[in-house]
């Protein structure tokens, strides 16, 4: 029977699957550019941006992005699982979180248009500072 501290571990199971996801669409947009371009993979040790056609850049880009933001979303997750405090409020933030990361990778490796990624990233930003935020009332007032 799940209890309601480990469904944390949903929304962090989903956003690791979502890192692992872009990285296998990465990999293989990275060498149907290798492909297209006729380079060789080892004249690519040092590659920069323009070596890379702009699907395989994005996808770059996007993996890069989920060890930015997602590492507090981890902590945070770990945290309030390790502290039990894991509830309603915390379990909403955390799956309002994974769901705008989804929006965001959707859009950084579609069309990328900032106009629309923009308020996706911001949606995530705010889910984890509620997040952080519901840790260190709840961490300083346990203490007082």
């Amino acid at each position: 029977m799940t209890t309601r501290q480990e469904l944390i571990l949903v929304p962090v199971l989903v956003q690791v699957a979502l890192t692992l996801i872009v990285l296998a669409l990465l990999a293989a947009a990275r060498r149907a550019s290798i492909r297209e371009r006729g380079q060789h993979v080892d004249d690519l040790g040092l590659a920069r941006d323009r070596d890379w056609t702009e699907r395989a850049l994005k996808l770059s880009n996007n993996f890069k992005n989920q060890f930015e933001l997602p590492v507090l979303f981890y902590a945070a997750a770990a945290f309030a699982f390790a502290a039990g405090v894991v509830d309603p409020w915390m379990l909403g933030f955390a799956a309002a979180f994974a769901a705008s990361r989804i929006v965001h990778a959707a859009i950084h490796i579609g069309p990328n248009i900032v106009s629309l990624r923009g308020p996706a990233y911001l949606v995530g930003y705010l889910a984890v500072t509620g997040m952080w935020t519901l840790l260190a009332v709840r961490g300083l007032g346990a203490g007082g």
